[in-house]
């Protein structure tokens, strides 16, 4: 073996070394992270038909200290629903941040590659404002699960179609290209990049869908009951899970979340809470075990 092979030896078993050293301070940083934290970061699913207080749970997320110390909530609302109940409940707090990512083209029709693009930056803003101070945010909440998954069945057929069949008219291809089933994992990708990003943050973490129908009998479709609208995969990400209902009674209309499941808290599972009645007076509670990171 000559100098010159013995020092190509050296440099690749010194770049190994380098490369081991980076890594070992990256895993010792994730286990001492884990050991600072008092609580696991919540990975919670909230679940529920429209206008039944599920962005005001998570607006509600934070401590009375965690709101006197300035910590934040950042929302990516692809529902384009949370400034609303932030400005008429929570005098515009500026320490919850809302992003809306919807990108609308001149002839209506929704850009998602856009759209993706801007979740995807408002994401990587959330992760450096925590790297730069951890803690600072203390929820991070996607509102808008459906149409995210909507969205990605989009790009999906904006990426299959490569003009449009009627140039010029409200008629896309998009609106009638067929896909075929290997052809839905770009969908999936697409879709799961982006909740991949959301849960990856060192903070608890909400992500919020509609509920859609379930219809029986084919020739005479029925509704019989309705399911979360998400991609079916999606709920083996979540740690905690909680559905609201809207019980209508003859002198007072409550809001009841439910937690259907939760690994941290295995004990609640099954507890339900009142979140918001009105009886001709409209009164807020919460969930107290949420804002302490307790589900």
């Amino acid at each position: 073996m000559d100098w010159t092979t013995d020092k190509k030896g050296e440099a690749k078993e010194q770049k190994e070394e380098d490369y081991f050293a980076i890594q070992k301070a990256k895993i010792l940083q994730q286990i001492q992270a884990r050991l600072d934290r008092d609580r696991s970061h919540l990975l919670c699913s909230i679940t529920g038909n429209p206008k039944t207080g599920k962005t005001g749970l998570v607006l509600d997320s934070r401590t009375e200290k965690q709101i006197e110390d300035g910590k934040k909530i950042f929302i990516l609302d692809f529902d384009r629903g949370a400034e609303p109940t932030w400005d008429s409940c929570w005098d515009r707090d500026e320490n919850i941040v809302i992003f809306d990512p919807i990108e609308i083209r001149p002839d209506g029709s929704t850009n998602w590659e856009a759209t993706f693009t801007n979740a995807n930056s408002f994401c990587q803003l959330a992760k450096e404002t925590l790297d730069e101070e951890a803690g600072s945010i203390c929820t991070f909440v996607l509102d808008g699960v459906d149409k995210a998954f909507e969205g990605s069945s989009d790009v999906l057929r904006e990426l299959l179609v490569k003009q449009q069949t009627k140039e010029g008219t409200i008629v896309h291809a998009t609106d009638s290209v067929r896909v075929s089933t290997l052809d839905w994992k770009i969908r999936n990708r697409v879709y799961n990049r982006l909740l991949d990003l959301v849960c990856s943050l060192e903070c608890d973490r909400f992500l919020i869908t509609h509920m859609k129908p379930v219809y029986d009998n084919i020739n005479v479709p029925t509704p019989i009951g309705d399911v979360p609208d998400w991609h079916k995969s999606t709920p083996a990400r979540f740690i905690q899970m909680i559905h609201i209902r809207k019980e209508v009674k003859p002198n007072v209309t409550n809001y009841v979340a439910k937690l259907d499941a939760s690994k941290t808290s295995p004990d609640l599972v099954g507890n339900e809470w009142t979140i918001f009645s009105t009886n001709g007076e409209n009164k807020w509670n919460g969930i107290q075990e949420l804002r302490e990171g307790k589900l």
